[in-house]
């Protein structure tokens, strides 16, 4: 069995650059209003925020089996613990785990890019159709007794992005650790770039490319605010914030 981005990547670009997911670790919910960014528009009838995106990239990291069925849908075998593990130094709860994938089961998303736009072309579906027990079992540490792997079907966005969209492959684990959920967001859309622009990107830049041209002013200071508070773990990622609020890839980061 493997593990780890040898049997699906972590994420695709356009995850990052449409807005699929707002930057907040507790997102609202939206009734399907279009996001315009320049990479393509998006809407989203639902909740989905960074820890969605958490849990989306988790599992297709550490996923350990897939699956193409006939009709083009897409299962992955995964093993809870090691989802959980991924998430959190102390691992998520089962509630809060479960609430996460129902939001992202009942979630759909809708994305148009430029390219669609000329085709008449759109993704349109959800991230996850369902979660069933797998057969396959491993040993429980905490019981002494067995516990179920698990099946996840992909749904039909996320299959179409896997396929058409270019991939992405990193270890998803210190994102999730970040504090602050623009932080999430600005570290996903920095790594869909395979360089910086020239002298780096302005830090508002990169909160109103993930947040929307239209957020206030007030919302962007406190945004500023919060990524400072992950600068570190930013660094940890390989990604820069100097005093002038220019962000930049470090030298050999990915």
């Amino acid at each position: 069995m493997t593990t780890g981005n040898k049997v699906t990547p972590t994420s695709t670009v356009l995850q990052a650059r449409v807005m699929i997911y707002q930057p907040s670790q507790r997102p609202r919910k939206f009734k399907g209003q279009w996001m315009e960014t320049k990479f393509g528009r998006c809407r989203v009838t639902g909740r989905l925020g960074q820890r969605h995106a958490d849990v989306v990239e988790s599992m297709l990291y550490v996923a350990e089996r897939r699956r193409d069925i006939s009709d083009g849908g897409v299962e992955l075998l995964v093993d809870p613990a090691k989802l959980r593990r991924m998430l959190s130094d102390c691992q998520y709860s089962d509630a809060r785990l479960k609430k996460l994938l129902v939001e992202l089961r009942a979630a759909t998303v809708e994305i148009i890019t430029p390219e669609m736009e000329q085709t008449g072309d759109r993704i349109i579906g959800g991230l996850v159709d369902h979660i069933i027990p797998s057969p396959m079992t491993r040993h429980n540490p905490l019981t002494g007794g067995k516990r179920n792997l698990w099946r996840v079907r992909l749904g039909v966005a996320l299959v179409m992005l896997l396929e058409q969209d270019l991939s992405l492959y990193y270890q998803p684990a210190p994102i999730a650790r970040l504090q602050h959920g623009i932080s999430q967001a600005v570290a996903r859309y920095v790594l869909t770039h395979k360089r910086d622009p020239a002298g780096g990107w302005h830090l508002d830049t990169l909160i109103k490319a993930v947040s929307g041209a239209g957020v206030s002013s007030k919302t962007i200071s406190n945004y500023r605010t919060r990524i400072k508070e992950d600068v570190v773990k930013l660094r940890c990622l390989g990604i820069d914030i100097d005093s002038e609020n220019r962000v930049k890839r470090l030298t050999g980061a990915r």
